[in-house]
């Protein structure tokens, strides 16, 4: 009987092992150092864009065409939204703020603010990010805003705080937590409260609780724009994946060819000149799957956010060659 049970035992430890072994938490890409790592945050290639390993998008896409049939194998599209009330990172803007509780009825458009302090946001204590100091427990902000188009598809609060936030738009509260975040997220609006948005006149009020140290606050309102037509771009059908120490390997069937993609970083610790050379290698192959000639051409791109701190910051790019490389180069300004 223990006999029996220890086989089983070590039976379903085997089990769980080859599970573990299939499947990753996140698939390494490319892997330098911390600031230069990029992954895929989902079992399926194509279903995510491919992100830092802080959750930033890093996105990284690749197609192929098959006899005119354009295939997606690698990443997916990221949000990109369109500013209705710009944020701190975006623009340099001024709300009415207090360090003092202010009365009950703070957050409703018909609050006389006059008398409150003006300061241009972000508010916080970290100097290198925010431009008005704000280092008191408590801050109530207030921003009167105008929308040129009222014709909006899905709404979102752009936001970051810390600590604990309640956030008014026109009367209406559309976020409260007890917490902080680190970054900027994005919490859908409702259709009752998108309803509400005039021409002239709407308001933005948030209030914030400094509780456990570290104090920041900024906002602002963004669309998610409906998509443009445009040509269509089938999905790759994912067919394996598989890691190694150095490599991440996938297959795909892409119409009337196969393509296996391998994603290669050397990082051969008994090799230091390969070691410290910040460069990653991703090869395609391709492989006809009926024995016939098919026309075949390869896209692979890489997006500018991989050079930056943040989705906002301005870049520049450069082409140039290097003996028998053609090298495209990017960067913050």
């Amino acid at each position: 009987m223990k006999k029996l049970i220890v086989s089983c035992f070590l039976i379903l430890n085997a089990w769980v092992v080859f599970a573990q072994g299939s499947k990753a938490p996140a698939y390494p890409l490319i892997t330098h150092d911390p600031y230069f790592s990029i992954w895929s945050t989902t079992d399926e290639l194509t279903a995510s864009p491919t992100k830092h390993w802080t959750g930033a998008d890093h996105s990284l896409i690749g197609m192929i065409k098959v006899d005119g049939e354009t295939y997606r194998f690698l990443g997916n599209a990221g949000k990109v939204y369109k500013t209705i009330l710009p944020a701190g990172d975006e623009v340099n803007y001024e709300a009415a703020y207090t360090e003092d509780k202010p009365a009950e009825e703070w957050m409703n458009t018909g609050f006389d603010d006059s008398k409150w302090k003006k300061g241009i946001a972000p508010f916080g204590d970290n100097e290198s990010i925010v431009k008005t100091k704000w280092l008191s427990k408590n801050i109530w902000i207030r921003r009167t805003f105008s929308v040129s188009d009222l014709n909006l598809n899905n709404l979102f609060l752009k936001l970051s705080h810390d600590d604990d936030v309640e956030a008014y738009i026109n009367d209406e509260l559309v976020y409260k937590k007890i917490g902080w975040t680190n970054k900027y997220i994005y919490l859908p609006i409702t259709d009752a409260t998108k309803s509400k948005l005039k021409k002239d006149g709407n308001v933005l009020a948030i209030h914030v609780i400094n509780n456990v140290g570290g104090a920041m606050l900024d906002a602002g309102i963004v669309e998610d724009p409906k998509a443009a037509a445009g040509n269509t771009v089938l999905t790759a059908t994912q067919n394996s994946v598989k890691l190694n120490a150095t490599q991440t390997a996938y297959t795909f069937t892409c119409g009337k060819v196969n393509l296996s993609l391998t994603f290669t970083s050397p990082l051969l610790i008994n090799n230091l000149t390969i070691l410290a050379r910040p460069v990653s290698y991703i090869s395609a192959k391709v492989k006809s799957t009926d024995g016939a000639m098919h026309d075949v051409q390869l896209y692979f791109g890489a997006s500018t956010d991989i050079a930056a701190n943040t989705p906002t910051q301005a870049m520049t790019t450069q082409q140039y060659k290097s003996g028998s490389l053609s090298i495209l180069k990017a960067g913050t300004v």
